[in-house]
C-alpha cells in the first residue's frame, strides 16, 4: 500500500493536534486552583487603580518578572530584577491588592499595600520577595517596581505588572 504525503499528513496532524489538546487539558485539570502566576513586568506607570498613566512610559534599562503565588490567607511575590547597567541599586517593591482606589496611595505600605527594599548585587541582580495577607474581596494583585532617583520626587525608573493576577 502506498501513502502520499498529503494522505498522511491529513491523518496525522489531527491526531498529533486531539492528542496535545487531551494532554492540556488534563494537565489543566489537575493545577490547584493555588497555583503560582507568573507575571512580566515593564516600563509602564499606572495609578493605583491600575490603569496606565498618559505619557507614562520609559526607557527601560532593566529585566523584571514575578511569580505570584498564593497560599492560606497569604499572597506572596517573588520577584527577579536584573539591571546589568547599575549594580548595587537599590529598588522599592510594591505588592497591591485589587481593587485599589486610583486616590489612595500604592507606594507606601498601607491597607491592601505591602513594600519591601532591596539593594541589587554586584552584576545588578536583585531577587525580593513580598508578601501581606489577603484582604477580604481582593480579586487580584499587581506589582509596582521603582528605583528613587536622588535629584527628583519622580522615579529614576519603574516597572509595573502586564496583567492583575488573579487570587
Amino acid at each position: 500500500m502506498s501513502v502520499t504525503i498529503p494522505a498522511l499528513t491529513r491523518r496525522a496532524i489531527p491526531a498529533v493536534f486531539a492528542t496535545t489538546l487531551a494532554v492540556n487539558f488534563v494537565g489543566a485539570a489537575a493545577i490547584p486552583a493555588s497555583a503560582a502566576t507568573t507575571v512580566p513586568l515593564r516600563s509602564l506607570l499606572r495609578a493605583c487603580d491600575f490603569s496606565p498613566l498618559p505619557g507614562g512610559a520609559a526607557q527601560s534599562r532593566a529585566s523584571a518578572s514575578a511569580v505570584i503565588r498564593v497560599s492560606g490567607g497569604t499572597v506572596a511575590a517573588d520577584v527577579q530584577i536584573s539591571e546589568p547597567g547599575t549594580p548595587g541599586a537599590h529598588f522599592d517593591v510594591a505588592l497591591i491588592q485589587m481593587p485599589h482606589a486610583a486616590t489612595s496611595p500604592c507606594n507606601v505600605p498601607g491597607p491592601g499595600v505591602a513594600v519591601t527594599g532591596v539593594n541589587a548585587d554586584g552584576v545588578g541582580q536583585a531577587s525580593p520577595t513580598v508578601q501581606d495577607s489577603l484582604r477580604s474581596g481582593t480579586t487580584g494583585v499587581w506589582l509596582f517596581i521603582q528605583r528613587p532617583s536622588p535629584t527628583s520626587q519622580s522615579p529614576a525608573e519603574y516597572y509595573t505588572s502586564d496583567f492583575i493576577a488573579p487570587v
